[in-house]
C-alpha cells in the first residue's frame, strides 16, 4: 500500500495559492454575469482590482501548476510509486464529484422540456456524454465550446489526460528532473508554435494538455526543489521577500495582459502567457513554503485547509450556479439586463448570493457525495490489493 503523505512533505503555500486562485477564477465568472466594478476603498485608499479580475481566467494555470507540484511532491515523499496505486487514488478523488455533476446536468436538462433539445439533438447528446465519460470533451468543438454539460469541466479533462502520462513523467522526473523538465517545456513550446504559426483555431487549442505541459512541468520542478531545500536553514527572510515579489510581479503581469484587445489576440496572449504567469506561482509556491513559520501558518491553517478541501467542488459548481441564479431572477430584478443597467444593489446581492450558494454546494457535495463515495470505493480497492499481495506472497 502507498505510504501516507507525511506532514513534513506538505507545502504550506499550496493551500493558500489553491484557495486564492479558485476564488479569483470564480470572481471572474461572477463578474462576467454581474459586471460589478471590482473597486473598493480601504482606510481611504482606493483599490482597483479590475486588471486582475478582467483576466481572472489566468489563475486556472495556478491550479494546473499546483496539480503538478502536489502530485510530484506526493511521489517524492513515498506515494504513487506504482501506476496502479496512482490511478486508484486519482479515480477515488476525481470520479464521485465529476459523475455526480454529469448526472445533475442530465436531470436539469430533462426538466427543461426535453434532454435532446437541451443538447441540440440526440446525436449531439450521445457525443457529449461519451466525450465527458472518456475525458476527451476538450478535444471536440461540439463537446467543448457547445457542450450541454458543465463548461467548467474542461479542466478536469486536461487533468485526467495528464494523469494518464504522470506515472512515466514522474519516474523520469525523479531520475532526471532537469532533462525531463526541458523536454516537457520543449513539447509545450512546439505545440504553441504549431497553433500560432499555422493559424489554428486558438479557441480549440489553448486549453489542451500539450500547450499546458510546461505549466505542469513548472509545478513538478518546484516540488523537486522544495524537497531538496525544505531541510535548509536561514531561508526565512529571502523566501519571504521573493514571495512578496512574486505577488507584485503577478499583479503587473496581469495588468499588462488586461490591456490586450481582440478575442484572438487575447487568446494567443493567454496561451503564451500561461507559462510566464506560472513562474510567479512557482516562486510563490516554493518560497512561501520555505519562509518563516508564522507566514506558513497564515498560508496553511484549519481555515485554508478546509477551503482547499472543498475547492474542487467549488470550482465545478460556481459557474453553473451563477448562471442559474441569474436566469431564475434570484435576486429579483426588473430590468431585462440588470448588469448593463448598472443596478448596483442587485449586483452586490447577486455576487454575495453566488459566493454563498457555491460554498454551500461545495460543502454538501464534498461531504455528502465525494467523501462517502471515496470510502466506498476505497474498500474494494483495498480488498483487491490485499488479495493480489496474498497471491504474490504465496507464489
Amino acid at each position: 500500500m502507498p505510504k501516507p503523505e507525511s506532514t513534513s512533505s506538505r507545502a504550506a503555500a499550496a493551500d493558500f495559492l489553491r484557495v486564492l486562485s479558485i476564488a479569483l477564477v470564480a470572481w471572474y465568472h461572477f463578474w462576467q454575469q454581474s459586471w460589478l466594478n471590482p473597486n473598493f476603498s480601504v482606510f481611504g485608499f482606493e483599490i482597483d482590482l479590475y486588471p486582475i479580475i478582467r483576466v481572472g481566467y489566468m489563475f486556472v494555470y495556478n491550479m494546473i501548476l499546483i496539480s503538478g507540484f502536489v502530485l510530484m511532491l506526493s511521489r517524492l515523499s513515498g506515494r504513487y510509486k506504482s501506476a496502479r496505486a496512482f490511478y486508484k487514488a486519482r479515480a477515488v478523488r476525481i470520479l464521485p464529484s465529476y459523475l455526480f455533476c454529469l448526472i445533475v446536468f442530465l436531470f436539469v436538462s430533462s426538466m427543461k422540456g426535453g434532454t435532446y433539445d437541451w443538447f441540440g439533438g440526440r446525436e449531439h447528446m450521445r457525443q457529449d456524454i461519451l466525450a465527458h465519460l472518456t475525458f476527451t470533451h476538450n478535444l471536440f468543438p461540439q463537446t467543448y465550446t457547445n457542450t450541454g454539460l458543465n463548461a467548467a469541466l474542461w479542466t478536469v479533462a486536461v487533468e485526467v489526460q495528464f494523469y494518464a502520462v504522470f506515472p512515466l513523467l514522474g519516474r523520469l522526473f525523479e531520475k532526471r528532473p532537469f532533462k525531463t523538465y526541458l523536454g516537457m517545456v520543449l513539447v509545450s513550446t512546439l505545440c504553441k508554435l504549431y497553433v500560432h504559426c499555422c493559424e489554428m483555431n486558438s479557441l480549440m487549442f489553448i486549453n489542451r494538455l500539450g500547450t499546458m505541459l510546461d505549466v505542469f512541468a513548472n509545478g513538478m520542478l518546484a516540488a523537486v526543489i522544495y524537497t531538496r531545500l525544505k531541510a535548509k536553514r536561514r531561508l526565512g527572510l529571502p523566501s519571504l521577500l521573493l514571495t512578496l515579489a512574486s505577488g507584485a510581479g503577478a499583479y503587473f503581469f496581469l495588468r499588462d495582459l488586461s490591456y490586450v484587445s481582440g478575442e484572438e489576440a487575447q487568446r494567443i496572449a493567454q496561451m503564451w502567457g500561461a507559462s510566464a504567469f506560472s513562474i510567479f506561482g512557482f516562486v510563490f509556491l516554493l518560497c512561501g513554503s520555505l519562509t518563516f513559520r508564522f507566514v506558513k501558518t497564515l498560508f496553511s491553517n484549519p481555515v485554508t485547509r478546509f477551503l482547499a478541501g472543498i475547492s474542487y467542488n467549488f470550482y465545478i459548481w460556481h459557474q453553473p450556479i451563477s448562471v442559474w441564479l441569474k436566469k431564475l431572477h434570484i435576486p429579483d430584478y426588473a430590468e431585462e439586463y440588470p448588469n448593463v443597467a448598472g443596478n448596483v444593489e442587485w449586483q452586490k446581492s447577486y455576487m454575495l448570493l453566488c459566493v454563498v450558494c457555491a460554498l454551500i454546494a461545495a460543502f454538501r457535495v464534498t461531504y455528502l457525495v465525494e467523501k462517502p463515495c471515496a470510502r466506498l470505493l476505497n474498500k474494494p480497492f483495498k480488498e483487491l490489493f490485499s488479495r493480489k499481495k496474498e497471491k504474490k506472497d504465496a507464489a
